[in-house]
């Protein structure tokens, strides 16, 4: 028997908001057509770079397959982490860490914080299976986050809400509960804007594609080569082509839109001179992200990033 989505996201709504999500919905797990050729034509043509984890368990990623159930549908919480403070403490930095790494470490804060709502879940529909994922599935949260009427993937490939813009974290729910799905996908929203891509330095993004090889994100955490060019003053991932998003510069500043959380705020440390973690020792830098997004990276990454940019910066260019 199916499930109204609607009753069940009506009961989901006022938990999702009092652990920190500021939207849910659902869709029915599957990947469209289209998304399945997108995703398979980005990885055949290499633009994932050295990003080998990607094109495995491409079973799972497009069919679902090896949860040990079939997903019937998936439930999909969006949490916002962009903190008012950021610019005024980081904005005019010449050494940058992007929005969503200067808090605690979102894969932990997602997992806590949605621990009520899967309580809740399994306690509802004790025969039913319920599998969490941040980041930890290889599955295309944003496809369904989409589907689910979240947002629209935007030409920066980045998942963007008309009300609060694209600076939100993504945590997914697949589950092998039968819902009638009452929600829409969200609809496309960036007309004729191009602003992301124009605001690109490195020219990674056409429209509503990604050249990972060429993102400063990929480069400051996936590339792991000795040396690395074009950062802009990046140190850990890339904000550009969201800061210029009008969705996030327009709208969602002018509501006031921001994080709830003291977990996704600007950590202490960087509020310090940011200067200074230039000369950081290995067991410092251990220490400061122990428990941040930082420590996707190495110690020799982080060094060799700073290194970068300084260089970068003596010659005036990004290179």
């Amino acid at each position: 028997m199916l499930l109204e989505s609607k009753e069940l996201l009506s009961e989901l709504e006022s938990l999702s908001r009092k652990n920190g999500f500021q939207l849910c919905g659902a869709a029915k797990a599957k990947v469209p057509d289209s998304d399945r050729e997108n995703i398979l034509e980005w990885v055949n043509s290499g633009l994932h770079g050295s990003m080998d984890w990607y094109p495995r368990n491409m079973q799972l990623r497009l069919e679902f397959s090896g949860l040990g159930f079939r997903p019937e549908s998936v439930l999909v919480f969006a949490s916002l982490y962009s903190d008012s403070e950021y610019e005024s403490i980081l904005g005019d930095s010449p050494f940058r860490f992007s929005r969503y790494a200067v808090g605690e470490d979102y894969h932990t804060v997602l997992r806590r914080n949605a621990k009520e709502i899967l309580d809740f879940l399994r306690r509802s529909f004790p025969n039913r299976s319920f599998r969490q994922g941040v980041d930890s599935l290889p599955v295309p949260e944003k496809v369904l986050a989409r589907e689910a009427g979240i947002g629209w993937i935007g030409k920066n490939t980045n998942l963007i809400n008309e009300e609060i813009g694209s600076f939100f974290f993504l945590t997914v729910v697949l589950t092998d509960l039968p819902l009638r799905i009452a929600s829409l996908p969200a609809k496309d929203r960036c007309g004729t804007c191009d602003a992301c891509l124009r605001a690109c330095p490195t020219g990674a993004l056409e429209s509503y594609k990604i050249d990972a090889r060429k993102c400063i994100s990929y480069k400051t955490i996936e590339d792991r080569s000795p040396s690395v060019g074009g950062l802009h003053g990046w140190v850990y991932g890339c904000d550009i082509c969201q800061e210029v998003c009008p969705w996030n510069k327009v709208k969602a500043r002018k509501k006031g839109v921001e994080t709830e959380l003291p977990e996704f705020k600007v950590r202490d440390f960087f509020r310090n001179k940011i200067e200074s973690l230039e000369t950081i020792s290995e067991q410092e830098f251990d220490s400061l992200f122990r428990d941040s997004s930082v420590n996707r990276i190495s110690y020799s990454q982080f060094r060799r990033n700073w290194k970068t940019i300084r260089f970068e910066s003596f010659r005036g260019d990004s290179g």
